[in-house]
């Protein structure tokens, strides 16, 4: 199963396309188990005494409560954060970057409601220097891509 999405960064005006390969069930699994960790009730375990013995040291006398916290916490650190990692650790990642302007025509909608802290001075000096030289990228990356189509168009690719 393939799933591509696009990613934009409106600070440095850049953008790439992402595609993630796995078998369906990884993305099934990367979803639902998040799903499952938020409906865990958070019961606060009981004030049992244990001793935990951390990387060699002394045996430390605590209690469930303290040590691991709630129901969701033992799910969480036990059988969420451990999935989802092998979930995450299985899937192939490739991405394609194209310039800002260039994914922003063909893809509207992903760049939508985007975050802009426009009041921030500093922010936005660093952002118009980031916009300059992100449409510099773009004629340079522009000027490599007609060279290719005519390559291939006299090829007859």
């Amino acid at each position: 199963m393939k799933n591509w999405t696009i990613g934009v960064n409106q600070f440095y005006f850049d953008s790439a396309i992402y595609l993630e390969e796995a078998p369906w069930y990884i993305f099934l699994l990367r979803n639902l188990i998040p799903f499952i960790c938020n409906l865990i009730p958070r019961i606060p375990l009981p004030k049992i005494k244990i001793k935990i013995k951390e990387d060699g040291s002394e045996p430390e006398e605590t209690n469930l409560q303290e040590y691991y916290g709630t129901t969701w916490d033992l799910f969480h650190n036990f059988i969420c954060v451990p999935l989802t990692g092998w979930c995450f650790d299985n899937i192939i990642y490739k991405s394609f970057s194209f310039p800002y302007d260039m994914l922003k025509k063909e893809y509207p909608e992903y760049f939508k409601d985007i975050d802009n802290y426009e009041d921030d001075e500093e922010y936005k000096k660093e952002s118009e220097e980031n916009l300059e030289y992100s449409k510099y990228v773009e004629g340079e990356f522009k000027k490599v891509y007609d060279k290719l189509e005519n390559i291939s168009s006299k090829k007859g690719f």
